[in-house]
């Protein structure tokens, strides 16, 4: 029996072929992204991993402000800790473009060289890799520093320097306008004396090789430096510095989220799969139930009418992996990766658990929903089959007012079909997820990068290190420092700033004391405070909490910033009466260069505004394509369902007389009313769904979340999901037309 059963199978492919072909080609779609989005996370997280072995990655690193002496460091060293010297400069070229210059290393953080050597005359220098990609370099190249040609040999990456951010407050990279180099010890000394350099920074990396704990050494630190309490200026484990490991942590919610929707994907089309298996069940219903008679049992039958479904998921699956694991799908989606992040090409991955859930998941959830829905249909009787009794609807039970006749039919029809009407509603939930994740991607770098500009109403920014005594003239003095945050387990910087009440760069009104603080929007989007609340910030240098009563909340995008009353802000840091150490203006000002660790300027902020939208703009433009799809593909395949079980109503329709146009707003206008309530409803808590799973994406990016849509977002949504449904309900329009009168005859007891 099962032998002939197996000979129906090209049958059913011929009849079915299209509305078959659609399901595997949605299914190889969609599992070939999930499984390259996930090996893509899986390429960039064990190759960082096994790069920051190689290179020795540091554990942490620590900033001073007068340098260690030799004594100082060799009683560090002695008791375990490998301490290397990274101190830097920032050298400013003729294009305003940025390079921090570092020496070569050979302990800790060693540089990656993808081509070149490393440098070592006093005119030779290594650059970062994107850097040299937005600069067009090349090795041999010339950079012309203080009137004198430095020769490129080398050009790679560093594992401390994954993601190139100058500052670690600063919202995103910006490889056009920064990154790094490094030099030999000679050749270092010789660029800070003929380029126009920036203050150095003393900034020594450790490995603590389990000799001492952080806190250990950091106490230790103190120690050595008596006479100078606050020498040290800053401490940052290798887990706090945002720019170590960006890329494996920003693609690594990339592999969860990927797991999830591919599990949820599935269920979605193995569920339609099976509205379609019980629409054959129905078809075929008195030659199942002539089989039973026959002595057939009920197992067989269900391993057959299984088996397709299950083949199609299998196929679908195998398809999609291949496509997802090969050339074409991981490395297109890493390309947003490397386009981004300063890192080496690292070698392909292919883990063996993707390969089964690839190739098992989706048959298995495939027979295991199947199993569920079919069983039932599978479990009447023999001659109940044969009669082809169908259950009767409670839909015809429900009253319903006086009405026209199309109206009511429309109801009474739209009642019957209500499995199919939700699978069309659970499927447009799922595809404007997916849809509205990618819309909260692009809504989100538009807004950052357009709210950052205008925020931003200095001209000229200057952060110093050592702040002379007078504010330069022009100039508004502030007292800025960084403390830190967590948020889903990434420690972000928060920048505490310190305004006089008439800034007017920041035009906020900041309340007195030294627990009061008014925080940006930004920084209550990010951490879900309101006003009223305590905001915990943490500096990891001095092991020190500040709490902070949240004044009132104000519009600024530029960061995470927290204001305050500047005289409150150097009590509680215990700062100096008219100390500063920011100043900004509308002009550029006469500085002292050794003075200033950086200067930032409004062109600056408006070139690093309008990356966000570049870098994102291919996973929010696929995310809304396959969502489209997926939404028109369910429209298509459970409309078409509904069509071919209402065949015999739509033929004696035309026996009744009515026209193309009455028979088509009979049985698919009445859809269309399910789709349109079911959008009003969707829309808006699809967005509410995404909006709430939003923060987990985007918790290592220092921004807040500005995804309010504007207002006319939500009607030109529901506009295009009925344009869209008005097209497929015109391609289905053929297929009620090819529907005779015949179908009547064929039906007849």
């Amino acid at each position: 029996m099962n032998r002939i059963l197996k000979k129906r199978f090209p049958r059913q492919i011929k009849a079915d072929f299209f509305r078959l072909g659609s399901l595997f080609l949605i299914i190889a779609l969609c599992m070939y992204i999930v499984i390259a989005l996930v090996d893509a996370a899986e390429i960039v997280i064990s190759g960082t991993a096994k790069n920051q072995t190689a290179m020795c990655l540091e554990d942490g690193q620590f900033t001073v402000f007068n340098a260690l002496t030799d004594e100082q460091l060799k009683s560090i060293t002695d008791k375990g800790v490998t301490v290397e010297a990274h101190t830097s400069y920032d050298l400013t070229l003729g294009d305003g473009s940025v390079i921090r210059v570092f020496k070569n290393r050979e302990l800790i953080d060693r540089a990656v060289l993808d081509t070149g050597r490393e440098a070592t005359s006093d005119t030779e220098i290594v650059l970062e890799k994107r850097y040299c990609e937005e600069h067009d370099i090349s090795i041999g190249d010339t950079l012309r520093i203080g009137g004198e040609d430095i020769t490129v040999t080398g050009i790679g990456s560093s594992v401390d320097y994954d993601a190139v951010l100058r500052n670690l407050s600063d919202t995103a990279v910006d490889s056009k306008i920064f990154g790094t180099g490094f030099a030999s010890p000679k050749g270092y000394e010789h660029l800070k004396d003929i380029g126009k350099a920036g203050t150095e920074e003393l900034t020594y990396a450790f490995l603590l090789n389990g000799a001492m704990s952080a806190d250990d050494l950091k106490q230790e630190i103190r120690d050595l430096t008596p006479d100078f309490p606050y020498n040290l200026t800053a401490f940052l484990l290798k887990e706090d510095n945002l720019r170590i490991g960006g890329a494996a942590g920003d693609i690594e919610i990339n592999k969860t989220v990927g797991m999830v929707a591919g599990i949820v994907v599935i269920i979605l089309f193995t569920y339609v799969l099976s509205v379609f298996v019980i629409h054959q069940i129905q078809e075929e219903s008195s030659t199942i139930g002539a089989l039973y008679a026959l002595g057939v049992k009920k197992k067989d039958l269900m391993r057959h009418y299984i088996f397709m479904p299950t083949v199609i998921s299998f196929l679908g699956g195998a398809v999609g992996a291949a496509f997802g694991l090969s050339g074409i799908g991981s490395s297109w989606q890493m390309s947003d990766s490397y386009n981004y992040y300063s890192i080496p090409a690292f070698d392909k991955v292919i883990p063996p658990y993707l390969i089964v859930y690839a190739v098992v998941m989706p048959p298995v959830v495939s027979v295991i929903v199947n199993f569920l829905v079919i069983n039932r249909s599978l479990s009447r009787t023999a001659l109940s089959l044969i009669r082809n009794e169908q259950k009767i609807s409670r839909a015809k039970d429900i009253r319903l007012p006086d009405m026209p006749f199309m109206r009511k039919f429309k109801i009474r029809q739209m009642l019957r079909e209500r499995r199919i009407a939700l699978t069309v509603v659970i499927g447009m939930v799922v595809s404007l997820l997916i849809f509205m994740l990618g819309l909260d991607c692009y809504v989100l770098c538009k807004s950052v990068g357009e709210r950052a500009s205008e925020d931003t109403r200095y001209k000229y920014m200057y952060t110093y290190k050592y702040p002379s005594d007078e504010v330069p003239e022009g100039g508004e003095a502030c007292f800025a420092t960084n403390l830190k945050k967590e948020s889903f387990g990434y420690t972000l910087d928060v920048t505490v700033m310190g305004i006089d009440g008439d800034n007017p760069y920041i035009p906020v009104k900041t309340v007195k004391g030294k627990n009061k603080a008014v925080i940006s929007d930004a920084v209550a989007g990010k951490y879900g405070l309101k006003k009223g609340d305590k905001l915990i910030l943490t500096d990891k240098a001095e092991d020190m909490d500040y709490a902070f009563t949240v004044e009132d909340i104000v519009p600024y995008c530029v960061g995470l910033t927290v204001f305050m009353d500047i005289d409150s802000a150097r009590d509680l840091f215990g700062k100096a009466d008219g100390y500063y150490n920011t100043v900004m203006a509308d002009k550029e000002l006469d500085v002292e260069e050794e003075r200033v660790y950086a200067v930032t300027t409004k062109e600056d902020v408006d070139k690093a505004s309008g990356i966000f939208v570049d870098l994102m703009a291919p996973l929010f433009t696929l995310l809304m394509i396959m969502s489209t799809v997926v939404f028109c593909l369910v429209i298509f395949l459970m409309t078409s369902v509904m069509i071919d079980k209402a065949s015999f109503g739509i033929s004696l329709m035309k026996i009744f007389g009515f026209n193309r146009k009455e028979i088509k707003k009979l049985y698919l206008d009445g859809n269309k009313a399910v789709i349109m309530v079911g959008a009003l409803i969707s829309i808006p808590v699809a967005k509410l769904i995404t909006d709430r799973m939003f923060p987990m994406f985007v918790a290592n990016v220092a921004c807040g979340l500005p995804l309010a849509f504007k207002w006319y977002y939500y009607p030109v949504i529901w506009a295009a999901i009925m344009v869209f449904y008005s097209f497929v309900s015109l391609l289905l329009t053929g297929r009620l037309n090819r529907m005779t009168p015949a179908e009547v005859l064929k039906n007849r007891e």
